[in-house]
């Protein structure tokens, strides 16, 4: 836990890189999720997945207790592929469903690459290039966009 903390300080960066990049591979790698939280509950669908969307395999399942068990959809995953920081085009799609997102690539917790996620389908693209390492993602939508990731 040390090291996810403290090693992206700026002086443990210019100490050591080889060293920082080394102890990264021992970090967890982050994966993005997709929960589905239901808004109507029927105590009559007790046992039953309640996610009605097509388009996730996410569940949420009433229990006889009057609890959701909830499972995620793993939406981005793989080694040394890490996604953190998502963000959208806020200023169209903030509590609207949208399609694209796009976060920090992760490396072994190095940043080292953008991402852009369909998260209904799934596709990537990445943005990397050689000794680059960037910083989260702002989305800047284009003042004249006709599309969702025209920014």
């Amino acid at each position: 836990f040390e090291f996810v903390y403290n090693y992206l300080y700026l002086a443990n960066l210019r100490a050591n890189w080889d060293e920082v990049k080394r102890q990264a591979e021992k970090a967890p790698q982050p994966e993005a999720r997709r929960y589905v939280l239901p808004l109507s509950i029927d105590k009559a669908d007790t046992g039953k997945n309640l996610v009605t969307l097509p388009y996730t395999t996410a569940t949420a399942t009433l229990r006889s207790d009057e609890t959701i068990w909830l499972e995620p959809e793993v939406i981005f995953s793989g080694p040394r592929h890490a996604f953190e920081f998502p963000q959208i085009n806020y200023r169209k799609y903030c509590g609207k469903p949208y399609t694209y997102t796009y976060g920090l690539g992760l490396n072994h917790f190095v940043p080292d690459r953008l991402c852009k996620l369909n998260v209904k389908t799934k596709e990537t693209w990445v943005w990397q290039e050689p000794d680059a390492y960037p910083s989260e993602p702002i989305f800047v939508s284009h003042p004249d966009a006709l599309e969702e990731d025209d920014g």
